[in-house]
């Protein structure tokens, strides 16, 4: 049946090469058939997005007006390079429901996501459709990585064309004896031509064979880089036909996604600083961080926690300051902390072997002699400091001055945390959930001398052109460049900075030193979010509102602000 019907078909091939007309693709031409993009509606995304996370799932099919979504099997995911989830949705009816829609950037990116549908009409046992998005950005067109559907015949015929090309290219192979000469690299280069009428494509992220003729939905998922001045981007569809009679349809673009930008530069304040003050020579650079360990393990593991991320984050400042050339290290100091449950001990013994294990990690990553004698390490055993400042600042407590009483009256530490442990139960469990992850610290402290300055002071009123360099260079976001120049001033516009690079350890010190505001308590909350401490976040969030009620409507923006809003609507 098979080569009755490729006889066919090659007849009415032949008909269409001597009398014209009756084209494969001539009625898609005459109706005009277009394919789809529209924004994915958030419930879907956000559904979505929940099944990526879970590790036995693949396929979404939606069935009915509803867009209901059941999972099928796993073996069907494309998992990119990237470990990006590319998921195939099957749907009888796709609902466009905004062509407009606000993306968050955070790190310097955005992540697009979008609905492609290809309908039936397009497809054929004969023919290919390639359709391709593009990306608008000020002058630039950008393709994105196409979608194709080949039928079953057109796969075949490929297949064909590429065993002739490659059957000719080993028979030249053969003759030369392997050494092939630049004519001879120019007879493959026409031979293919000649052989392959319809190459691969180069790139393709999604390939399928046709089977059975239905309209296929696409959730096509990508992250871009935003530049220095984007607000906005769109993206369209590039699609086309190519049949086997040599006929082919250029698909007619339908509608056009627009994609809204929304960064935290809109909580950068406009601040002029004059230098109306002592230029001192020696300057102190102050950095936390938060790094997991096996209980009772000093081991320095990166696959632990959030530590991947801390460990580069480390590195990343030790090297700007060694490398920069504004001021001598004359100094580091490495101090760790643990927090107080357990034995005085064996917590000190702890932190003092994870402070060296840290020291040691960092001299084996640095190619630089000198930070053996520039790095000292101390440590804390029990970080009872951190311990008074948090249960000072946090309303959850209920007991808060009669713990810090019993602290400041107890001196052993081992008696001291049993006391509060037996006395004022409820508030304990909650300070050891809450409280103490966030006193298992490790404090770097970089003492640093000014280039070329010999008196220690200098008394100077100009405008503070480093600080607006700064601000110029988050606003056109090189939040690396501005993060670095802000340290010192320890202002919102730091937080802000360090909260765009992910940096939320260093933005939640610097926030909570701020005085309240609407835009400090909001800041908060989104810090807070980021680093899982919810009741503290909704706290925040609610004061924020409380003293600006527009925050409330700027929350849709961020995603960090998802949990109190779907609370709020919950209420």
């Amino acid at each position: 049946m098979k080569r009755i019907f490729l006889l066919l078909f090659a007849a009415c091939w032949l008909m269409t090469l001597l009398f014209g007309g009756c084209a494969v693709t001539s009625k898609l031409e005459r109706h005009q058939y277009t394919s789809v993009v529209a924004h994915t509606p958030r419930q879907m995304r956000e559904r979505m997005k929940e099944q990526e996370r879970e590790q036995d799932t693949t396929i979404y099919e939606m069935r009915g007006d509803s867009g209901s979504l059941f999972v099928a099997n796993r073996r069907s995911m494309v998992i990119e390079d990237d470990g990006e989830a590319v998921a195939l949705l099957r749907s009888r009816e796709v609902s466009v429901i905004a062509k407009t829609r606000m993306l968050a950037e955070r790190d310097g990116k955005i992540q697009i996501d979008f609905l492609i549908t290809m309908p039936k009409e397009l497809q054929g046992n004969v023919q290919s459709f390639v359709i391709t998005p593009i990306m608008h950005r000020k002058e630039q067109n950008i393709e994105l990585e196409p979608l194709q559907v080949r039928g079953g015949l057109f796969s075949k015929l490929q297949e064909r064309n590429y065993w002739r090309y490659s059957k000719y290219q080993r028979r030249l192979v053969h003759r030369r004896k392997g050494n092939l000469s630049a004519a001879d690299t120019l007879k493959l280069k026409e031979a293919f031509h000649r052989f392959v009428q319809f190459p691969y494509l180069d790139r393709s992220r999604f390939d399928s064979i046709l089977d059975g003729k239905e309209k296929i939905t696409y959730f096509y998922t990508q992250d871009v880089k935003v530049e220095e001045d984007d607000k906005r981007l769109y993206i369209s569809l590039n699609g086309k036909v190519n049949a086997l009679d040599g006929s082919s349809y250029d698909v007619p673009p339908n509608d056009t996604l627009q994609f809204n930008i929304s960064s935290m530069l809109t909580f950068v304040l406009p601040i002029t600083r004059y230098m109306t003050r002592i230029v001192e020579k020696f300057a102190v650079v102050n950095d936390r961080n938060y790094l997991t360990f096996k209980v009772n393990n000093a081991k320095i593991m990166d696959s632990l926690g959030n530590n991947a991320q801390n460990l580069a984050q480390i590195r990343e400042l030790m090297h700007t300051l060694l490398y920069q050339h504004e001021f001598y290290v004359d100094s580091i100091v490495l101090t760790a902390a643990s927090s107080p449950e357990g034995g005085f001990a064996r917590n000190n013994r702890l932190a003092r072997e994870r402070a060296y294990a840290l020291s040691t990690y960092l001299r084996q990553e640095f190619d630089f002699p000198e930070l053996d004698t520039l790095l000292t390490v101390r440590w804390e055993g029990e970080n009872w400091t951190d311990f008074k400042r948090e249960v000072v600042r946090d309303d959850q407590i209920e007991h808060r001055d009669e713990i810090l009483s019993l602290v400041k009256q107890i001196e052993d530490p081992d008696e001291r945390e049993a006391a509060i442990r037996k006395e004022f139960g409820k508030d304990y469990r909650y300070i050891r959930d809450v409280i103490y992850p966030r006193l298992r610290v490790v404090d770097f402290k970089y003492n640093l001398r000014r280039v070329g300055m010999i008196k220690d002071t200098i008394h100077t009123t100009v405008v503070d052109t480093v600080y607006q360099r700064a601000v110029e260079l988050l606003r056109k976001r090189h939040y690396e460049e501005a993060s670095m120049l802000l340290m010192p001033y320890r202002d919102q516009n730091t937080a802000v900075a360090l909260l765009s690079r992910g940096f939320n350890g260093a933005a939640r010190e610097i926030l909570f030193e701020l005085p309240s505001s609407a835009q400090v308590e909001y800041l908060r909350a989104i810090v807070c979010s980021r680093l899982g401490e919810w009741k503290l976040g909704e706290q925040c969030f609610k004061k924020a509102c409380e003293l600006d009620d527009l925050l409330e409507y700027r929350a849709n923006l961020d995603p960090e602000m998802s949990p109190y809003l779907h609370k709020q609507e919950k209420e």
